[in-house]
């Protein structure tokens, strides 16, 4: 199944795909409308990683696990809760996790399955979702957890997780997958820390697109997250933590306080 990313090598940007163990094929042009191989063919050790889509909105979702709402006593929602990360969270695999200055609050890593919309969505057929799932991602829904809940009358979920560099995706988009048979995985200093099947999600990946395609536009490059489930928890300064699925990538990330 092809994999798709996005580099920075020699100070250009490109896309890229893996090829054999280390070694990466660079392209140029548009991931929507057919890139152009450049004939490149580079070490992966020597490209600066970027976010693989540079998302117009970038989407998550709570309680969407039902071991998630059993052990935390929630109620299963009537339609998938979401919320927005700002596109100045985004990073990508291998850049730090850094705790904004002034900031001393806890932080907390979520390990999540995410959506690559491909293109424009907007109230589609439920039998043509697949049409408009470009393919899926490693996300790392990094959370401040004290804001979230800091105004007992508002919970301030942009806030609370759109800090920067709070958004790491990547370092992969995997097409051509099942996602129903993923399972998402969360290390943390090589401690297993997460470990739950995508199967068990409240709304599937594509009842999450057709939903909120009902109901607001989704773009080319748009990211949804699609949840985490149990064993999410606070990271200490300077441990590193990967989110690893199967047939799609590992996303590895340095926490630095």
């Amino acid at each position: 199944m092809p994999h798709w990313s996005r580099v920075l090598h020699e100070q250009t940007p490109y896309l890229a795909q893996p090829e054999g163990t280390g070694r990466l094929r660079l392209y140029q042009g548009d991931l929507w409308e057919g890139p152009v191989d450049t004939g490149k063919l580079v070490d992966a050790d020597s490209v600066t990683w970027l976010p693989p889509v540079e998302p117009r909105q970038f989407l998550g979702l709570w309680n969407n696990f039902h071991e998630r709402m059993a052990a935390e006593g929630t109620q299963r929602p009537p339609f998938p809760l979401y919320f927005v990360k700002l596109p100045g969270s985004l990073s990508s695999h291998l850049a730090p996790v850094r705790r904004p200055d002034g900031f001393t609050g806890k932080v907390k890593f979520e390990a999540e399955l995410g959506i690559i919309i491909g293109r424009e969505c907007f109230q589609p057929a439920t039998d043509a979702i697949d049409e408009y799932i470009f393919g899926y991602t490693c996300v790392n829904d990094i959370t401040a957890p004290e804001p979230l809940f800091e105004d007992p009358a508002f919970g301030q979920w942009c806030r609370a997780k759109s800090f920067p560099s709070f958004g790491p995706l990547g370092p992969w988009i995997a097409t051509g997958v099942a996602p129903e048979a993923l399972r998402v995985q969360a290390w943390l200093d090589g401690e297993l820390k997460q470990d739950y099947p995508v199967s068990d999600m409240i709304f599937s990946p594509r009842e999450i697109v057709r939903h909120i395609a009902s109901e607001i536009p989704l773009h080319p490059g748009d990211v949804i997250a699609c949840g985490t489930s149990v064993g999410a928890t606070v990271m200490k300064d300077g441990q590193t933590i990967e989110v690893a699925i199967e047939g799609v990538g590992r996303l590895r990330n340095r926490f630095i306080g």
